[in-house]
């Protein structure tokens, strides 16, 4: 039964209300609400296209068609949106902070500043606009302002557990990794159960070589998700970081039996295989990998550098150029085929003189 179905009475009710009172704005608004979260956006626009009519400076309307074209991505219809609110509003703090993130999107990340800094004039105490502001940065590679802003919507809401993380990530990438422990256990003390936090954590300790801690919070992830793929891909690394191949071999494993449909984890065991010259077998994997990404240039790549170690040199040709087929334009990538063609030639050419002189 569908979102319309289920509600069907409640949807009587309010256009029933509308058809009494068709000058009541609210019930627009309660009306295209119900079809947003029914995810009928084109029939919530048609209602608050309606509120419009009555009201053409409503800036609740506006906001929420705005936002709509923002999760449908029609990013330029929700600038003109959110930008007509504006035209009568200066002061509207949501209209700023969702061009800042349309703009976002859009990778402007000037506009999106700006935005956001209009913002912050309107409201300096929302924590979700210094979050919004911190990822700008760190899309910037803007880490020590990141910090900064994650932490200032940390300050406004202390216990907020995606707050605590949001700034234990941002201290990652400065590889300030005793600080990023703290934040993200303070995340777990209010959320002991977030397998992916808890990922999160194990990932910092095998970062800084405690294995020990490591493998307890990779454990605990895969207690409260058995099924978490992204856990025994990343344990199965930090395995193979201590030293512990065979056990990474079966972690791998584990993940392929979970689900065997993404690559990553063909290629991350194929990868390991290499580096103990077992390159038979880490040449059918990278197969089945390519199976499942048959476009990926990378995977081809893998599997001519194998062939090469191995020897065969027509499989590493036939890879090298399937690679360069998907990436004309990488001059790594033309050069690795062109050498190992030339590579051919001269042991064809070696071999046949060596016939000869026999």
């Amino acid at each position: 039964m569908d979102f319309l179905e289920r509600n069907k009475a409640l949807f009587a009710e309010i256009e029933e209300k509308i058809a009494k009172d068709p000058q009541n704005v609210e019930n627009y608004l309660i009306l295209g609400k119900l079809y947003v979260m029914g995810g009928l956006f084109d029939k919530a626009i048609d209602v608050y296209g309606e509120l419009l009519k009555i009201d053409p400076l409503s800036t609740q309307a506006l906001v929420n068609t705005g936002s709509i074209y923002f999760f449908k991505k029609e990013y330029q219809k929700a600038i003109d949106t959110f930008s007509r609110v504006l035209e009568t509003d200066e002061a509207n703090f949501s209209a700023y902070y969702n061009l800042g993130n349309t703009y976002a999107e859009l990778k402007n990340y000037n506009q999106a500043m700006h935005s956001y800094k209009r913002a912050l004039a309107c409201d300096d105490k929302n924590p979700d606009l210094y979050t919004a502001i911190a990822i700008l940065h760190q899309d910037m590679c803007e880490y020590p302002d990141a910090i900064a802003n994650f932490q200032k919507a940390l300050d406004l809401d202390p216990k907020n557990p995606e707050y605590n993380s949001n700034l234990a990530c941002a201290y990652v990438k400065m590889k300030m990794y005793k600080e990023a422990v703290y934040y993200f256990k303070k995340s777990i003390d209010s959320v002991p159960d977030d397998p992916k936090t808890l990922l999160h954590l194990a990932n910092v300790y095998s970062s800084m070589k405690d294995f020990e801690n490591a493998n307890l919070y990779f454990e605990l992830a895969l207690q409260y998700d058995e099924n978490y793929y992204e856990a025994y891909i990343c344990m199965a690394i930090s395995l193979c970081d201590e030293g512990k191949v065979n056990e990474a071999y079966a972690v791998y494993d584990k993940a392929l039996e979970i689900n065997p449909n993404r690559s990553n984890a063909f290629v991350l065991k194929a990868n390991l295989l290499v580096s103990n010259s077992e390159f038979a077998e880490a040449l059918k994997l990278y197969r089945k990998a390519l199976e499942i990404e048959p476009s990926s240039p990378k995977i081809y790549i893998h599997a001519g550098n194998t062939s090469v170690l191995a020897g065969d040199l027509v499989g590493a040709i036939r890879d090298y150029k399937k690679a360069v087929t998907l990436l004309p334009n990488d001059e790594q990538t033309l050069l690795m085929y062109y050498d190992t063609v030339r590579d051919y030639v001269n042991k064809k050419y070696d071999k046949e003189q060596f016939s000869g002189t026999k």
